[in-house]
């Protein structure tokens, strides 16, 4: 069994789980080893991601006999970064951290902070995910945050994690800051005693920062001098979308004072 650390540009991607007629980051790796004649069976990234997600830090399990070329795998790929990869066993469960970059529309931080906080520990959060099935929807996560410009770092940590879980925790505390929604609302739904369907915020600014694998773990620096480069590019372009998007709001709002005064 091999672990590979993986990175990618999600929006790339319609998610990180192979699906036919199309592309996803499994997809496309397990194609390129094909294309080498390399046969990998039983594989599987340790963190699914969803659509237009992000991750500086996957792990993708796999079996093959030969002896893996990372840098050579990644030249051959696009929006893919495989820049280490260990045979030593994994001891799980591993801790994952999410980061979700959201861009301040004039929130009340304190608001933010405080809405944060109310998910941080362990919690029903059914309300807070997708159903796919799953029964037991009890998790554990730590939250933080900081502020950086005009963004949000939004940061959870947890062992697992369930479909749209960190997506509609965020929208909740949009909701949250913005008087949509209020604290005994989210409380009673993270104690079980009631449900709502918390409305996903868009997939584009989650990232899977990391996830701990506690083991040594050979690195190529070529790779890593290359994904810095690219995720410097992506997390610019992240910022001028921010911007964008505040200016644009603030024109509406604007224009929308005109209008209201004819």
């Amino acid at each position: 069994m091999v672990y590979l650390k993986v990175a990618y540009n999600g929006r790339e991607f319609h998610g990180s789980q192979s699906q036919p007629n199309v592309r996803t980051v499994e997809g496309d790796i397990i194609q390129i080893l094909e294309n080498e004649d390399i046969k990998a069976i039983n594989y599987g990234f340790l963190s699914r991601t969803d659509r237009g997600v992000s991750a500086l830090s996957n792990i993708l399990r796999l079996e093959v006999e030969e002896d893996l070329n990372i840098k050579k795998l990644t030249h051959l790929l696009e929006d893919i970064w495989i820049y280490g990869k260990t045979e030593k066993y994994l001891k799980f469960p591993l801790t994952k951290t999410y980061r979700y970059y959201l861009f301040d529309k004039d929130y009340d931080e304190t608001l933010i902070s405080k809405g944060l906080s109310l998910f941080n520990g362990t919690h029903d959060f059914f309300s807070f995910s997708k159903y796919n099935g799953i029964d037991d929807t009890r998790r554990t996560i730590e939250t933080s945050y900081r502020k950086e410009g005009l963004i949000y770092i939004l940061e959870f940590k947890g062992n697992g994690f369930l479909w749209q879980m960190i997506r509609r925790i965020v929208g909740s505390i949009v909701d949250y800051a913005k008087g949509d929604l209020n604290e005994k609302e989210i409380v009673s739904a993270l104690n079980g005693e009631t449900t709502f369907n918390a409305t996903p915020f868009p997939p584009d600014y989650l990232l899977l920062y990391d996830i701990e694998t506690k083991c040594d773990m050979y690195y190529d620096d070529y790779v890593i001098r290359t994904l810095k480069r690219r995720f410097n590019e992506l997390f610019t372009d992240f910022s001028a979308r921010s911007l964008l998007e505040k200016e644009s709001f603030t024109y509406m709002s604007e224009t929308e004072k005109l209008i209201n005064r004819d």
